[in-house]
């Protein structure tokens, strides 16, 4: 069970993650997150900008996304405010890439991805690819959660949760 998210939804790019052996491949578009060519297809509420704070202790979205491009760090509190709110943590391969201070969101990643794991918080690692060249594999998405101190297991748990939300 692998899951990934991309920039588009382009058929080629769809196929050629499923072939990697993705069970689920989703798409963020104008805020909303749906399931990519599946009849049990699906949306949440994206939410990335300033006010993560808010945003989390309310319940005003389903997953936040950029905090670490956006320098804001979890702590215990909000951990358990996502959790309670069944909320999910998305952590960007190419938020990294495309950093311009590479060490900066590195460790920001670092710190939120290990706090998200103490507390058991569900985070997807995705891709954000925008092509079949930039696409990964689960054991390069897998590799990609365990350098941030993201736990196999919690994130087995997360691509499970997500899944079933259908």
């Amino acid at each position: 069970m692998a899951v990934d998210i991309v920039k588009n939804d382009e058929k080629g790019l769809v196929d050629r993650l499923k072939k990697l052996g993705f069970d689920g491949v989703f798409h963020n578009h104008n805020g909303l997150m749906s399931m990519v060519d599946d009849e049990n297809a699906f949306e949440l509420k994206v939410y990335s900008g300033k006010d993560y704070d808010f945003t989390i202790q309310k319940g005003r979205a389903d997953v936040v996304e950029d905090l670490e491009k956006n320098g804001f760090i979890l702590n215990k509190g909000l951990c358990h405010k996502l959790k309670e709110n069944g909320m999910f943590v998305v952590f960007k391969f190419s938020n990294l890439i495309e950093s311009e201070n590479f060490f900066k969101t590195y460790k920001n990643m670092l710190i939120n991805g290990r706090t998200c794991d103490e507390y058991s918080v569900p985070c997807i690692y995705a891709s954000y690819a925008d092509s079949v060249k930039t696409a990964k594999s689960p054991a390069q998405l897998i590799a990609f959660a365990e350098e941030f101190k993201y736990r196999y297991d919690n994130l087995l748990k997360s691509w499970d949760k997500l899944l079933k939300r259908s």
